[in-house]
């Protein structure tokens, strides 16, 4: 008996303890197993449950768009360098856009290729300006083609001197905004291989900033798709633009390299300590990006990214092979992409060159705000999925004097920056739909998790509870006994007393 008491005390201890570790187990492992399912999700799939709101985008991008104008052009064309060019901020024009990707081709190398396909829908009722009204803005094609010939043949140079003499080219230009982005008639382009690359010119004879790229392909992309050798932790991830691999345009291999991410998922589970990039097709390089703090979206955590404080500084080591010239690789927040761009004298710069070298001694009328025009990006860390966004960039004019050509002997300056126009890309409120699946996706693991746990320790306690029923059941309690015994007692008494 005493045997068989210590082994069913001995198995029940070995029930308990299975129920308690499986519980533990479950409760450590299943989140991160059913995370990694969820995650299995976000691999490029054309049957997978979330390829359509990869291939179409529920999000809207809007685009909002800022112009300068010069407002002082005639009195500093006719100074001697001692009147600052002065320019008012005009807009903005504001788009909705929409996103596709066509041709969408998975490669057994892991990665997946596709056309990026934008359209843009002008929000009349939220311009901040007349977009028929006009604005004064330096000629950039005439800028331009003035860039190239520099080191060119004399016969070229002096082809081009004449074409402008011939059409009457202006060193401003009176444009409408609208036609800044759009395209407006340039005569100087219809001799397009002086001024610009044909593969530049969308409309030809037209310039324009966007001209010709509204529901047209932004270019082919190839990324990681989650599958493959690398998995999930390289999803997202540039690795060929426009079928190349790197460009030519830089000095070093490392930053020739096509990089970073294509902007809207990155590998999920993120770290903070780990930084982030982003491929600008449009420089030909990537942006990298740092942490900076949680914030919070309709209840949902994101990590908030920053482009890195260097990331515009040629004096960085990271940065330094970026330094071509005729870029003036001196201060921080400027970047030239003039190698990127076929010799166009163009530099990008944060909105209103904030954290730029002082433009104030050539320039009137930009007032840089950290909270109008610092880069940011919202991105959820588990899944890796971008949800909201600030790109916040500026084009800016390198106006360079070129000595022998009569016209641009009116400049006052040998050499100065003039901003032509920022652009804002906000995603501040992704659809509910979308919301609600990310929320599930989110809590499912957790809520499993904790369910898990609650089931094996609600069995403990059933078991034990059971135990304790059992001991009531089958052994004797010892207030019963006594009571038992007094009664015997008493009808022990009674039936000797009747005997005698």
């Amino acid at each position: 008996m005493r045997i068989g008491s210590r082994l069913k005390k001995c198995l029940l201890i070995l029930q308990l303890t299975a129920l308690l570790s499986l519980g533990l187990f479950g409760w450590a492992n299943i989140e991160i197993y059913l995370r990694s399912r969820i995650n299995s999700e976000l691999i490029v799939d054309k049957e997978g449950a979330l390829y359509h709101l990869w291939a179409e985008p529920p999000i809207h991008p809007m685009m909002k768009v800022y112009v300068f104008n010069v407002t002082n052009k005639e009195e500093w064309l006719a100074s001697n360098g001692d009147v600052k060019l002065k320019v008012e901020e005009v807009g903005p024009l504001v788009y909705r856009e929409t996103w596709w990707k066509t041709n969408v081709q998975i490669l057994d190398s892991g990665d997946v290729s596709y056309d990026l396909v934008k359209r843009f829908d002008p929000l009349v009722e939220e311009f901040g300006c007349d977009p028929y009204a006009t604005v004064i803005i330096p000629n950039i094609p005439l800028f331009s083609g003035a860039a190239r010939i520099k080191d060119e043949s004399e016969a070229l140079g002096w082809a081009f001197e004449n074409a402008i003499e011939m059409i009457e080219s202006t060193l401003f230009v009176e444009v409408k905004v609208q036609d800044i982005l759009w395209g407006y008639e340039e005569p100087l382009l219809a001799g397009a291989s002086m001024v610009l690359p044909e593969e530049e010119i969308k409309v030809p004879g037209h310039f324009g900033l966007l001209a010709g790229r509204n529901m047209s392909s932004e270019g082919r992309y190839t990324v990681r798709g989650g599958f493959g050798s690398e998995g999930i932790s390289r999803l997202g991830a540039v690795t060929r633009w426009e079928d190349m691999s790197s460009y030519s345009c830089w000095e070093t291999e490392e930053c020739n390299r096509v990089s970073g991410g294509e902007g809207s998922q990155f590998p999920p589970g993120l770290d903070r300590g780990n930084p982030l990039s982003i491929f600008i097709p449009q420089m030909c390089r990537d942006l990298p990006l740092v942490y900076v703090q949680d914030d919070y979206l309709n209840g949902i955590q994101t990590y908030r990214y920053e482009p890195d404080s260097q990331v515009f500084n040629y004096s960085a080591q990271t940065s330094s092979c970026y330094c071509i010239p005729p870029a003036n690789c001196s201060g921080n927040g400027l970047f030239y992409v003039a190698p990127c761009k076929f010799g166009a004298p163009l530099v990008v710069s944060w909105p209103h060159f904030l954290d730029a070298t002082d433009q104030s001694d050539t320039l009137e009328g930009v007032h840089p705000s950290p909270y109008l025009h610092r880069f940011q990006m919202n991105i959820q860390p588990d899944m890796g999925m971008g949800l909201s966004a600030k790109i916040r960039l500026q084009l800016n004019l390198d106006l360079m004097k070129p000595k022998d050509i009569p016209l641009f002997s009116r400049v006052p300056v040998e050499r100065m920056l003039v901003p032509i126009m920022w652009f804002e890309d906000t995603i501040s409120d992704p659809p509910e739909n979308l919301m609600i699946v990310l929320r599930d996706a989110l809590a499912l693991p957790r809520h499993v998790k904790n369910g898990f746990l609650l089931i094996c320790l609600c069995s403990i306690v059933i078991q034990l509870y059971a135990l304790a029923l059992r001991r009531i059941a089958t052994t004797p309690n010892l207030e019963d006994v006594m009571f038992g015994v007094s009664l015997l007692g008493k009808f022990t008494r009674g039936r000797e007393t009747s005997v005698y």
